[in-house]
C-alpha cells in the first residue's frame, strides 16, 4: 500500500486554491470550456430524447425547493436534482469535453454540480471560477492514476472519478477547510459506480453515470458541512477505491498538482460521438477532399482500412451499421463512412431515422439514399488493431486511413491529435460553430451566449446566477 494519502493531498490543495492564484490563461481556457458544456447541453436535449423525458419525468414529480436552474426549461429544482438533470443532458449527445489521461469526461459532472450549488447557495462566479477548477484538478488526476486498469476491468471514470471531483468542487463552493474536503471525498468515494458497458449497449443510460456523479457529489459535501466524516484513507485503503478500480496507481499524476491546471490539457469535441471514432471522422473528411479533387465519388471506392489502437475498437468499434442514435454515437464503422460520403459529420448525421434500414434489408446493403449509401461503404471498412496509433506518454491516440480505389488510386491520411485536443486546439471561431450548431443555427442566441460567458470574469464578485437568469438565457 502507497505511504501516501491522495485524498489528503487533494484537499490540502483544494483548501488552499484561490481564484488568484488561477493564471489567466486558464481562467480563458475554463471560459471556453463553460461555453462547450452550455453547447454539449443543448445538443444533449435535443439527442437523447426518449430518456431524457424519461428520467425528468421521475425527477420533477419529487416535490422539492426551486434552487436552481435546469437548462433549457422553466422548471428549477433543487441544487442536487437540477445538477443530476443538467449532467444527463451535458452528457447526452455525446459533445461534452474530455481528458485523454484520465480516459472520461470532465464539464458534464463538475460544472453541473458547481453551476446548480453556487446558484442556491448565492456564490459568486470567483467561486465558481475556483470550485470549477477544483473538480478538474480532481477528476482528472484521481482518473488518470487508475487507468488503464479502471477501464479495462468495466468502469467508467466519468462516474467513478467523477463522484469524488464533484464532493471536492462542491466541498470548495460550500467554504469547507481541508478536512472537511477530505470528508467529502471520502463520503463520495464510497458512493463511486458507473460500468462502460454503456458503451456496447444501451447508449441511452450512459448520461446516468455523470449525473449520478454530480448529485452524490453535492450530497457528499453537504454531509461533510453537517459533520459527517468519512472514511479514512478512502483511496489507499485495501478496501479503498484505488483497490476497486485498479491493480496499478501511477502516483506520477501528483508531480504537478498546483503547477499545472489540467483544464489546459482537456480536450473539446467537434464531434456528436464518442472520442474514439474523430481521429477517423477527422481522416475521412481529409481523404473526401482529396477524392473531390482527383474526381473520385464514394461509388469507386473499393476498399477501407482504418488502422487504430485496439481499445478503440474494443469500446466504439463493435456496431457496424447502428440502429438508433445511440448506436451511431458508438459506431466508427458509420461515423467513418458519413465522413467519407459528405465530407463533414454533425448532429444531423446522428439524428437521421435507421428504423428502415436494419434487418435483412440491411444485410442486403439497404436501400437508395443517404443510409443506403452509408450502409454499403461501412460494408467496405476493416478496423484493424495498430499499436502505433497509441502511445500514452506521448498522449497519442490516433488513426491512419487507407482508402483504395477500383482505378487502383490510394488516399491515406493518419491523424494522431484530432481537433479539439490541446495541441490542436479549438479557437472561439471553433467555439461558435459548435454552438450556432446546438442552438439550431440560431446566429442571434449563439452570439448572445458567447459574449456572455466572455464576459464572465470582468466582474467576477458578482453573484453566479445560473443559466437562464443572465444572458446565458435558455429560453
Amino acid at each position: 500500500m502507497h505511504t501516501h494519502d491522495t485524498a489528503e493531498i487533494l484537499a490540502e490543495f483544494a483548501y488552499k486554491l484561490k481564484y488568484e492564484d488561477i493564471p489567466p490563461e486558464v481562467i480563458e481556457t475554463t471560459e471556453l470550456f463553460m461555453a462547450d458544456y452550455y453547447a454539449a447541453a443543448m445538443a444533449g436535449i435535443m439527442i437523447n430524447k426518449d430518456f431524457n423525458e424519461a428520467i425528468f419525468d421521475i425527477v420533477k414529480g419529487k416535490g422539492q425547493s426551486p434552487e436552481a436552474d435546469v437548462i433549457g426549461s422553466d422548471i428549477k429544482l433543487s441544487a442536487e436534482d437540477a445538477a443530476f438533470m443538467n449532467a444527463v443532458y451535458a452528457h447526452g449527445a455525446d459533445m461534452d469535453d474530455g481528458n485523454r489521461k484520465a480516459m472520461g469526461h470532465v464539464a458534464a459532472h463538475v460544472m453541473s454540480a458547481v453551476f446548480a450549488l453556487a446558484e442556491a447557495e448565492g456564490k459568486s462566479i470567483k467561486d465558481v471560477f475556483t470550485a470549477v477548477n477544483v473538480g478538474y484538478e480532481v477528476y482528472n488526476r484521481v482518473a488518470a492514476m487508475a487507468q488503464p486498469g479502471l477501464v479495462h476491468r468495466g468502469f467508467h471514470s466519468t462516474g467513478t472519478a467523477g463522484v469524488i471531483a464533484c464532493a471536492a468542487a462542491s466541498a470548495k463552493l460550500l467554504g469547507l477547510d481541508a478536512q472537511g474536503i477530505y470528508n467529502a471525498m471520502g463520503i463520495a468515494a464510497i458512493q463511486a459506480s458507473g460500468l462502460i458497458i454503456i458503451a456496447e449497449s444501451g447508449q441511452a443510460n450512459k448520461p446516468l453515470n455523470p449525473a449520478n456523479a454530480a448529485k452524490n457529489g453535492i450530497v457528499s459535501a453537504k454531509l461533510a458541512k453537517a459533520g459527517i466524516k468519512g472514511p479514512r484513507r478512502p483511496l489507499e485503503s485495501e478496501k479503498g477505491w484505488f483497490h476497486a478500480m485498479t491493480d496499478s496507481v501511477d502516483y506520477g499524476f501528483l508531480d504537478d498538482l498546483g503547477k499545472k491546471f489540467t483544464v489546459t490539457e482537456s480536450y473539446l469535441k467537434p464531434y456528436p460521438s464518442c472520442r474514439h471514432t474523430h481521429c477517423g471522422i477527422e481522416a475521412a473528411i481529409g481523404i473526401h477532399e482529396e477524392m473531390e479533387n482527383a474526381g473520385l465519388t464514394p461509388s469507386d471506392i473499393k476498399e477501407v482500412n482504418l488502422y487504430i489502437y485496439s481499445n478503440a475498437i474494443k469500446i466504439a468499434g463493435q456496431i457496424e451499421i447502428p440502429e438508433s442514435t445511440e448506436d451511431a454515437k458508438f459506431s466508427i464503422h458509420y461515423s467513418l463512412a458519413c465522413a467519407l460520403l459528405k465530407g463533414t459529420f454533425g448532429l444531423e448525421d446522428i439524428r437521421v431515422s435507421f428504423a428502415s434500414y436494419t434487418g435483412e434489408e440491411a444485410e442486403k446493403g439497404g436501400s437508395e439514399g443517404f443510409i443506403g449509401n452509408v450502409i454499403k461503404l461501412i460494408k467496405k471498412i476493416k478496423l484493424i488493431p495498430d499499436p502505433s496509433m497509441e502511445d500514452v506518454q506521448k498522449g497519442i491516440r490516433g488513426s491512419r486511413l487507407a482508402v483504395s480505389f477500383n482505378n487502383g488510386r490510394t488516399f491515406e491520411k493518419t491523424v494522431l491529435l484530432p481537433k479539439g485536443d490541446a495541441a490542436n486546439p479549438f479557437t472561439w471561431d471553433d467555439m461558435h460553430r459548435k454552438l450556432f450548431e446546438s442552438l439550431s443555427q440560431d446566429a442571434g442566441r449563439t452570439d448572445e451566449v458567447l459574449s456572455g460567458i466572455r464576459a464572465l470574469n470582468e466582474n467576477p464578485d458578482e453573484l453566479w446566477k445560473g443559466f437562464k437568469d443572465s444572458s446565458l438565457r435558455s429560453e
